[in-house]
């Protein structure tokens, strides 16, 4: 273990770190802290915007600097791990400045911070720098990685500044605050422990995500990617006079359907449903399996809509579109499980308005402007997978979160509304937050 004091320095061999600012987990006036990353060139200062690597931007254009995710260990230490690649980092930055912030607390409120750097290909601990004067600061630069002679170094900074992520970011060349107080940002379910085995030791990596959750991942991205290949084809909708809401954009209303049944069965849907997107909502008694796909008049399969196979008492929504032709059909696949089927439009939906909190698959309705939208999951079983999808009344498609893994915490750009927002989940609690763009602009020189 190689640990040094502030202002020290050692070369890091190789070219991929993983990096991790750990401290004790917020709670009991411990407050809530936030790693980011700042790339540098020859004068100290960022070249734009886009050199602010932080939770509203949590990957480098270049991809050479990424936030990757948030683990905790059973003595409630927390760790944000950042990615870096030297490889990528382009020749006009100099620096990697590593930061921590604090938007509701100082750091001499914080116990246990420390910066630590493993080696990205084997494990192995480079370098680990301890705070020990923190006060009043409410952002720290703890190390910065730094070219010399043709290699890499790192040095152990420990500045603070009283000013948090802006005035620290404005002294490195970003002006600008948020025009409006940004909504509280804590991590969903503050109710429930954390899970309890999640590693931040520099000793070994954390836990590998298992091949077959890779794949989903893989796969809604390589969804997403054909999507905005794809040349939209406009939906085709009745003509109408007058404004319409939201909602009746995606489709207009009709008698809600419901159905209720024990073990297999094919239902047709025996209201008219216009052109447009229809919600589909199962729940079944039990923890057997259980499928609901749509179905055409010859019987063929249109792709699974909801499925489980071992949550008891399920619950799940998602949207579909139906081309209003013909009626809509469904085939519900199970063993002897009880079960209740429903169709309704679009207008029932609850709206995603600041934040949200679920647990499975549902649907949401996004009606305001373009922001930033964070998803976050806690598994306690092992690896889970959470995807969230935003569709267009047109349906063009947007990935708004893709990850896999035991905790998730993924921010990624949100479209302005009208937006279906699917989530898709196995068996786990999750939460989703809503907040504006940030304003961040260049210093002038």
């Amino acid at each position: 273990m190689t640990e040094i004091v502030k202002g020290g320095n050692l070369p890091v061999p190789g070219q991929a770190w993983r990096v991790a600012v750990v401290r004790r987990a917020a709670g009991d006036g411990v407050p809530e802290v936030d790693a980011s990353a700042l790339l540098l060139d020859a004068s100290g200062r960022v070249r734009g915007d886009g050199d602010l690597v932080f939770y509203n931007q949590p990957a480098h254009a270049s991809g050479a600097v990424r936030l990757s995710g948030q683990v905790r260990d059973e003595e409630q230490r927390v760790a944000d791990w950042l990615e870096i690649d030297t490889a990528l980092v382009e020749p006009a930055v100099q620096r990697i400045v590593i930061t921590a912030s604090s938007e509701d607390g100082t750091f001499g409120q914080v116990p246990g911070l420390h910066i630590r750097t493993v080696s990205a290909a084997t494990g192995e601990q480079l370098a680990l720098y301890e705070v020990d004067d923190a006060s009043t600061e409410t952002a720290f630069v703890l190390g910065e990685f730094y070219r010399r002679d043709g290699a890499w170094k790192f040095r152990a900074v420990g500045q603070g500044w009283d000013s948090g992520l802006v005035g620290l970011a404005e002294d490195f060349g970003i002006v600008g605050r948020d025009p409006d107080p940004a909504p509280d940002d804590d991590p969903a379910h503050d109710d429930e422990p954390a899970p309890a085995d999640e590693p931040v030791s520099g000793d070994a990596a954390p836990e590998a995500i298992p091949e077959e959750l890779l794949a989903k991942v893989r796969e809604a991205e390589a969804g997403a990617a054909s999507v905005r290949t794809t040349p939209r084809v406009p939906v085709q909708r009745p003509p109408r006079t007058g404004p319409r809401s939201d909602a009746e954009l995606f489709g207009q209303d009709f008698p809600e359907f419901v159905r209720s049944g024990e073990g297999k069965a094919d239902i047709t849907v025996d209201v008219p449903i216009p052109a447009g997107y229809v919600i589909v909502e199962a729940t079944r008694k039990g923890d057997s399996f259980f499928n609901v796909r749509s179905i055409d008049e010859k019987d063929e399969g249109g792709g699974t809509l909801l499925a489980n196979t071992t949550l008891e008492d399920y619950e799940g929504r998602r949207c579909m579109h139906h081309d209003g032709k013909a009626p809509l059909r469904l085939r519900v696949s199970t063993s002897d499980a009880s079960w209740t089927i429903a169709v309704r439009p679009v207008s029932t939906l609850e709206v995603l308005d600041g934040s949200a909190k679920g647990r499975g698959s549902d649907v949401l309705l996004h009606t305001g402007p373009a922001g930033l939208l964070t998803s976050q999951l806690h598994s306690r079983l092992g690896h889970e997978w959470i995807c969230v999808e935003g569709y267009e009344p047109d349906g063009r498609r947007h990935l708004l979160a893709n990850e896999a893994g035991r905790i998730i915490r993924d921010t990624r750009p949100l479209p302005e509304g009208p937006l279906l927002v699917q989530l898709t989940s196995a068996d786990t609690h999750w939460s989703l937050k809503v907040r504006q763009n940030r304003f961040w602009r260049r210093a002038s020189r």
